[in-house]
Parts: C-alpha cells; sequence; structure tokens
C-alpha cells in the first residue's frame, strides 16, 4: 500500500483475494448509516471489494452477489448491509422511484456501485472508492477518497503503521 496525494489512499491489489481482503478489513471499521461508493468499469472488481465489505460486517461472504439485475441485495450482519447497483438507472427520479434511496440514507452500511447516477450523493459525506485494473492482469489500483470528517477518521485507521 502506498499513500496518495493529500487525503486519500492507494492500495494496489494483485488478486481478487487481495481486493476482498482490503474489503474486508474497511468492512470492520464501518458501522450504521455509512456510505460506500464503488467506481470502475465493467469486471473491475467492485463487487469482489463488496463481499469482502461484507465479510468484515459479518456477512457471509459466499452470499453476496452483483445487485446488477435486482438493483438492491440485503444482508444481515453486525448492521444491516445494503449493496445497490445503479448501474440500470439512468437519473436520481429513477432511483427514488425504484425506492433505493431509502436503502442509501438508511440505518445500515449502503454499498453503492455505479454512484454518478444519484446525484445527491455529490452533497453527502460517503467514502468514493475508484477501482482501475491494469490491461491484461489481475493487478488493480483502489483509490479510497473520504467526503466528510468521518471518513477522514476512517481513512487514518486504515493508514499502515
Amino acid at each position: 500500500m502506498s499513500m496518495n496525494k493529500g487525503e486519500n489512499l492507494k492500495f494496489m491489489s494483485n488478486s481478487p483475494a487481495d481486493t476482498a481482503a482490503l474489503g474486508c478489513r474497511l468492512g470492520r471499521l464501518l458501522g450504521p448509516g455509512d456510505i460506500v461508493c464503488l467506481e470502475g468499469g465493467l469486471g473491475a472488481g467492485k463487487t469482489c471489494l463488496a463481499r469482502g465489505i461484507a465479510k468484515g460486517l459479518g456477512v457471509d461472504e459466499t452470499s453476496v452477489s452483483s445487485p446488477t439485475f435486482v438493483l438492491a441485495q440485503e444482508y444481515r450482519g453486525r448492521v444491516r448491509v445494503y449493496h445497490l447497483d445503479l448501474y440500470r438507472l439512468s437519473s436520481s427520479d429513477e432511483v427514488e422511484e425504484a425506492g433505493l434511496d431509502e436503502y442509501i440514507w438508511g440505518d445500515g452500511v449502503a454499498i453503492i456501485e455505479w454512484p454518478g447516477v444519484y446525484v445527491p450523493l455529490r452533497e453527502h459525506d460517503r467514502l468514493m472508492v475508484e477501482i482501475t485494473q491494469e490491461p491484461v492482469s489481475l493487478r488493480r489500483e483502489l483509490v479510497l477518497t473520504p467526503y466528510g470528517q468521518r471518513y477522514r477518521r476512517l481513512l487514518e485507521e486504515m493508514r499502515p503503521c
């Protein structure tokens, strides 16, 4: 792991197992009301990271799957986990019409794939995770960017000693 400029944390993952382990580490620090937004292309590893986050929250990771076609999955852990995929939606209105905003602003941890479509998130505290994949490789770069004091403190806890 290496530090990036500013408040971002940058991690390199060499495998899906590395990505899930980072997610698990992050999940252990999350609590009710937290929002984690996952950005990256198709196949970048968003669902793999979400599985790790869910595991860190006490969810059986084998039950976590991509919610692309159902839009939302809910899991029970030490707090509820709401895994949302907004890929098939095209506006904030569609997010709200589908009732997904209730998960986002709920009392669990919201993990949101393809968050850009939901404009209200841009003005709210959250943790953004951008995943980029190296061509012809399993290596991925994960950049965690905090928005709000809660998430700055969270990243401080993830810094290496």
